[in-house]
C-alpha cells in the first residue's frame, strides 16, 4: 500500500488514514490507489467489521484533489476522459461494510465525494469545514457528491454548496443532517473509532446485510426496495448469529456474534 494510505486495525475495525498532512491530505494518484487498496483490504477480512476513515494531521480530512497536479495536466488528459465512466474499483463499489468517517479539517471538493459515496456515518470535529468548490475552479465537477448531496441532505441546501462552492462549518452540515454528530476536534477520531466498535459488536452478516438493502434500495422504487430488503433479511435469519440474538436474550446476557 502506498505510504500516503495508512492501514491499521483495531480488533474488528479498520482505520485507514489518508496520509498527505503536509498537502493537506490532498488526493492525488497514490492516494487515491492506496484507499481503493485498504477498502479491498477492509472487505476481505473477515475479522474486519467496521471501518473508520480519515485525514492524519489536525487541519484536514483532506482539501481535495491536488491541484498542483492538476494545473500540470495537458487538456488532451480531459478531453480523452469526457465521455468515459469513472474508473472500475471506484471507492465504495459494492463495499457493504459500514464506514464511520472522522472529519477532522477540511473536507473540500473530491473530499465531498469520497464523504459522500464510502462512508455511512460522520463524525465532524467542531474545527471542521466543508465546500464543494469545483465550480469555484473553472468546471462543474464529476463526481460523486453531484448526485448523492440532494439525496443526503435537502434538494435546495444541496443546490446552495453545489452552485455557489460555498464553505460551510460542522455546525451548518450537521443542521443539514450531512453529518451525524459535531465533537472537540481532539475527540473526534477516538469517537468514531468507538461507534465503529459499537456497530463491530453486533451480528456482521446482518449488518452487511442492511447496509447493501439500504445502498442497492435506495435508487429503487419504494416497492422493490422492500421487497429488496425482505429477501435479504430473510436469508440472515437462517445464520448462525440470527439463533444467538434470540438465545442470548433469554439467558439474559450479551450475545457473542461470530459472523457464521
Amino acid at each position: 500500500m502506498p505510504e500516503e494510505v495508512l492501514y491499521e486495525t483495531d480488533g474488528h475495525v479498520a482505520i485507514i488514514t489518508l496520509n498527505r498532512p503536509e498537502k493537506h491530505n490532498a488526493i492525488n494518484e497514490a492516494v487515491g490507489d492506496g484507499l481503493r487498496e485498504g477498502l479491498s483490504q477492509a472487505k476481505n477480512d473477515r475479522n474486519v467489521r467496521a471501518v473508520v476513515l480519515t485525514g492524519a494531521g489536525d487541519r484536514a480530512f483532506s482539501a481535495g484533489a491536488d491541484l498542483m497536479r492538476m494545473s500540470q495536466r495537458a487538456s488532451g488528459d480531459f478531453a480523452d476522459s469526457f465521455w468515459w465512466p469513472p474508473r472500475q474499483g471506484s471507492y465504495g463499489d459494492d463495499f457493504y461494510k459500514p464506514v464511520i468517517a472522522a472529519i477532522n479539517g477540511y473536507c473540500y471538493a473530491a473530499a465531498m465525494n469520497i464523504m459522500c459515496s464510502v462512508t455511512d456515518i460522520r463524525i465532524a470535529s467542531d474545527t471542521a469545514t466543508f465546500c464543494y468548490a469545483e465550480i469555484l475552479r473553472g468546471f462543474s465537477g464529476a463526481g460523486a457528491a453531484i448526485g448523492l448531496l440532494p439525496r443526503q441532505v435537502p434538494y435546495a441546501k444541496a443546490m446552495e454548496w453545489l452552485l455557489t462552492g460555498k464553505v460551510f462549518d460542522a455546525h451548518e452540515a450537521h443542521r443539514a443532517g450531512l453529518v451525524n454528530e459535531v465533537v472537540p476536534l481532539a475527540e473526534v477520531k477516538q469517537r468514531a473509532i468507538a461507534m465503529a466498535h459499537e456497530i463491530s459488536s453486533l451480528a456482521p452478516i446482518a449488518v452487511r446485510a442492511l447496509k447493501e438493502a439500504v445502498v442497492r434500495g435506495i435508487s429503487m422504487d419504494v416497492g422493490n426496495a422492500v421487497r429488496l430488503a425482505n429477501a435479504i433479511g430473510v436469508l440472515t435469519r437462517y445464520t448462525d448469529d440470527a439463533r444467538e440474538g434470540p438465545r442470548a436474550f433469554t439467558e439474559k446476557r450479551p450475545p457473542v456474534y461470530t459472523g457464521h
